[in-house]
């Protein structure tokens, strides 16, 4: 019991470690923390695989994973929050597990401000190799997802002091 339950925290870490290095933009250390053919991919509430403008979020290497977010979410202010994870020994180097989880990010866009705040399930699987355990499959389900566009966001400050605030209509 004890083995498994080290087994368990180490996972837990490592997925607490994928979390910080998405918003750390450490896009390096994501790659180094899957095996070289891990799969990730991102699918909307709807079962639909999510798109980056036309490109779908589905990737069968972890650099493919990492070529695209560290060029897609350069400029992004991102927060990944994952709660208690269910963690399943499937053999005695591999383990199954369930995240919930919800993420926000907000990005500078030509049209304004754009805001997108989710959440729902990650499913994966982690292999263990050379005495560590490293992301074999990533899927991210998500149970809701809802975008926001502000337009005309301004701030001014006055001479004396006192500050006002502008918000534009969408």
């Amino acid at each position: 019991m004890a083995d498994q339950l080290q087994t368990i925290e180490a996972i837990r870490k490592r997925k607490a470690q994928y979390c910080r290095y998405l918003d750390t933009k450490q896009w390096d250390g994501i790659e180094a923390m899957a095996l070289p053919d891990a799969t990730l991919s991102f699918f909307n509430p709807d079962g639909s695989i999510m798109l980056v403008g036309k490109t779908p979020l589905t990737f069968s290497t972890p650099h493919a994973f990492q070529s695209f977010i560290s060029g897609a979410f350069a400029t992004a202010q991102t927060l990944h929050m994952c709660g208690p994870g269910k963690v399943v020994p499937s053999s005695p180097d591999e383990m199954k597990d369930v995240w919930c989880m919800e993420d926000q990010t907000v990005v500078n866009w030509t049209a304004g401000l754009l805001e997108m705040r989710g959440g729902g399930y990650y499913h994966e699987t982690w292999k263990m190799k050379r005495g560590e355990w490293f992301l074999k499959s990533l899927r991210l389900e998500r149970t809701y997802l809802k975008l926001r566009l502000w337009q005309g966001f301004l701030y001014s400050f006055r001479d004396s002091g006192s500050r006002s605030r502008e918000v534009g209509n969408l």
